[in-house]
């Protein structure tokens, strides 16, 4: 059986029974270490595969899955999502075992533990009160096929590497660690060759042992400069989740029926682009097989646009944007953000730190907690500084922002010009999906900042 007569089916029973129905077909091969202590801690191969059928009917989602890819398989499981709903179907005479994949990617590099273990002792060597470091790589690839009653048919082989290192460093019995990634959607050979792991690994050392300079960073309201290394941790957390489809409709989001309205300084351009080159996030199709595009979300501070898959797209009427992703396929899709990030401005960093004459200078940002029905939020600062007179001066430790996202928006005061870009894997609805979050250096107005009492 061929992918296009199992579009036939499918394409029958949109228009028979004024429904939409998608079936997602995955194979994927993926490769993990982790090296610590000088020896690999770490090692795993493995491959899996399996078809995911899902049904729209108003607003009502079906959805079953089988770890097959065959055609015998992939019309089973059509029959047992479909029979329960009474919908019948007319099936070819002849179903094969033959597998529906058919993309070839061919074999993937394994990964060679060599290079890793000399780094590993490269970075203990930078001081002696690093002692630990472990390093994480990672590849796979991903072959799909995805089949619609929309008429969507698309085949497509997705890559996606990624290095992790976690540096600690201990003095007097205190510990403090280092964090940094990089990860890019090619095979291991073009990463290794597009990435610095030597740098990524030095810079999370770096990291650690900065927390033996930090001094406790003051409490209390002041003006708050993100660096553009910070990643757009915030950016994504506290604005981008709330402009997710589902999200906004479910009355979830600060955003609902504010598109055409100021929801921001008009310093603020907030782009979601999964088309660009090799980046962590980029996909051609998204997982219901619409092509994936550039979608400005705000625009001079205008709300412009919603992230939308095809179930925000039938039951609310949102233009598609190509955001329907999923984790494997063993879940049904969801409107998820791919390479989300602000467009830089015309001011040099320098510049926007001058202006500042007491506050924060917030390098690298940690974990969170948002709400996105009222926008209010909590993050960690890995990386902090104090401003004083316009410079950044010491390091901080224990640095945590409280705001709220509208606020933010509004209060940006300054853009920098250069841009900055971090990797990671976004979770939501217990699915986990590959990401980029960038922005350039900004200065907000004015932030709670948590740490010690002045």
């Amino acid at each position: 059986m061929s992918l296009n007569i199992l579009s036939e089916i499918l394409t029958n029973i949109g228009k028979k029974h004024d429904l939409f129905c998608d079936l997602y077909m995955q194979r994927s091969t993926g490769h993990f270490i982790t090296i610590e202590g000088g020896r690999v801690e770490e090692l795993a191969h493995g491959t899996i595969e399996g078809c995911g059928f899902r049904i729209l009917r108003g607003n009502e989602t079906h959805f079953m899955h089988t770890h097959r890819t065959t055609a015998n398989r992939a019309i089973r499981l059509i029959c047992n999502t479909i029979e329960p709903l009474g919908i019948k179907v007319k099936l070819p005479s002849a179903i094969s075992e033959e597998p529906l994949i058919t993309t070839g990617g061919g074999e993937i590099s394994q990964i060679d533990s060599g290079p890793l273990r000399n780094l590993e002792k490269v970075i203990l060597n930078e001081s002696k009160y690093i002692k630990k470091v472990t390093l994480k790589l990672s590849t796979s690839q991903k072959e799909i096929a995805i089949v619609a009653s929309n008429g969507n048919l698309v085949q497509e082989v997705r890559y996606l590497t990624r290095f992790a290192a976690h540096v600690i460093v201990e003095s007097d019995g205190k510990l403090f660690s280092g964090y940094n990634a990089s990860g890019y959607s090619v095979p291991l050979d073009r990463f290794l060759k597009l990435a610095n792991i030597g740098s990524t690994a030095l810079s999370a050392a770096k990291k650690a042992l900065l927390g033996l300079e930090c001094v406790p960073c003051p409490a209390g309201k002041m003006p708050v400069v993100l660096s553009g290394e910070a990643g757009g941790t915030m950016i994504h957390e506290a604005c981008g989740h709330a402009l997710e489809g589902d999200i906004v409709y479910k009355d979830y989001s600060l955003f609902k029926d504010k598109i055409g309205e100021e929801v921001a300084s008009p310093a603020v351009n907030l782009i979601d682009d999964a088309t660009i080159k090799d980046a962590f996030g980029s996909y051609k199709y998204d997982d219901e097989g619409t092509p994936s595009q550039r979608t400005t979300l705000i625009e001079n501070g205008i709300l412009k646009a919603y992230l939308s898959d095809v179930f925000c797209n039938k039951m609310w009427g949102l233009p598609l944007t190509g955001n329907g992703r999923r984790e494997s396929y063993m879940r049904p899709p969801t409107a998820r953000m791919s390479n989300t990030f602000l467009l830089p401005g015309s001011e040099e960093p320098e510049k926007i730190i001058s202006r500042v004459q007491y506050g924060l200078f917030a390098k690298k940002m940690g974990g969170g907690e948002t709400n996105p029905t009222s926008g209010d939020f909590v993050f960690h600062v890995d990386e902090g500084y104090l401003i004083e007179d316009g410079e950044v001066t010491v390091p901080v430790k224990g640095a945590i922002l409280v705001g709220n996202s509208a606020q933010v928006l509004k209060n940006t005061l300054a853009v920098g010009n250069d841009l900055g870009f971090d990797v990671g894997l976004c979770g939501k609805n217990g699915q986990y999906v590959p990401v980029t979050d960038g922005q350039p250096t900004i200065l907000i107005k004015e932030l709670v900042v948590g740490g010690s009492d002045i």
